[in-house]
């Protein structure tokens, strides 16, 4: 039996739908749910952050779930299938999603991600406002791999600020 078939198709579709753009808002004030928004307001869908055990992810006809993997690190899966997997180092996650490597770096400090295939230029971004409660991204829609690690980046550094918060 050989590996099993992946189907970009919903991945794509959403990542056409956002053109490269999305936007996340907090529901409420100490919310662990964040509203999925395209560039022009519009809900596109949901992210679920269950805190450090992981988050789950309902936007078009995408449904994904980030979990932990042992104690160093993440997976991504969706449609059944591990599309992204991740160190667990809180500002410099190694990231492979189908795999291809991607070099990413996080300030908490400054609410900001970034993320490249590996010796490229930045081509995902994600911000934060100081409150923590809501986020810009852009990514590269020609890179179908570059959605998931947005929304994976978006995951972690929410997840990260958070813990950040409740232990200092």
């Amino acid at each position: 039996m050989g590996p099993m078939q992946r189907d970009p198709e919903p991945w794509r579709k959403l990542g056409d739908a956002l053109d490269g753009r999305l936007m996340a808002r907090a529901r409420g004030l100490l919310a662990s749910e964040y509203v999925l928004l395209n560039s022009e307001g519009a809900e596109v869908g949901r992210l679920d952050i269950q805190g450090p055990a992981g988050a789950e992810l309902t936007a078009g006809g995408v449904e994904a779930r980030i979990e932990r993997a042992g104690r160093s690190g993440y997976s991504m899966l969706s449609s059944g299938e591990e599309i992204l997997a991740s160190t667990a180092d809180p500002t410099s996650p190694g990231i492979t999603s189908h795999g291809h490597p991607y070099e990413a770096s996080l300030s908490l400090l400054r609410n900001r991600a970034e993320a490249c295939p590996k010796d490229h230029t930045a081509t995902i971004r994600v911000r934060g406002g100081l409150t923590n409660r809501t986020y810009e991204a852009s990514f590269d829609t020609e890179d179908e791999n570059s959605l998931p690690v947005t929304l994976f980046l978006l995951y972690h550094l929410v997840s990260q600020r958070r813990q950040a918060y409740r232990a200092g």
